[in-house]
């Protein structure tokens, strides 16, 4: 009576840059960007892997050393989750020492800050 057709299914649309890439060089990976290269990349200038060792120093038997303290945004990074981390603390210890009374108004305060940040920025102050 009547035939059923199967429809095939659809595939979200492809980046075209990215196919266009693999279709020009189908036997190379996509590098992909290193946060720190080793001290040797670095002399030369030259693109690092950022594995240990990196590729360009085992294959030219160099020693492959990074230098970690070169790396200003896993720095940047460490810092920040440092403050965050301290005023999470004061933030617990604030809790648990607080007054019934001033836990309410302090929860009042956060609660009515329109956004997030605002909130943090006030716990911060409070706290700090």
């Amino acid at each position: 009576m009547g035939t059923t057709k199967t429809l095939r299914t659809l595939l979200p649309a492809e980046d075209k840059h990215t196919m266009q890439s693999l279709e020009a060089n189908p036997g190379k990976e996509m590098r992909r960007n290193v946060s720190l290269a080793c001290t040797e990349c670095q002399r030369k200038k030259t693109k690092c892997s950022g594995t240990a060792p990196c590729t360009r120093c085992a294959t030219s038997a160099q020693q492959c050393l990074y230098d970690q303290t070169s790396d200003r945004r896993r720095k940047e990074y460490t810092v920040g989750l440092f403050k965050f981390h301290t005023t999470l603390c004061q933030l617990a210890a604030t809790l648990r020492s607080a007054a019934p009374e001033e836990l309410l108004s302090l929860v009042w305060q956060v609660q009515s800050l329109p956004t997030d940040q605002e909130a943090i920025d006030y716990l911060v102050q409070v706290l700090g």
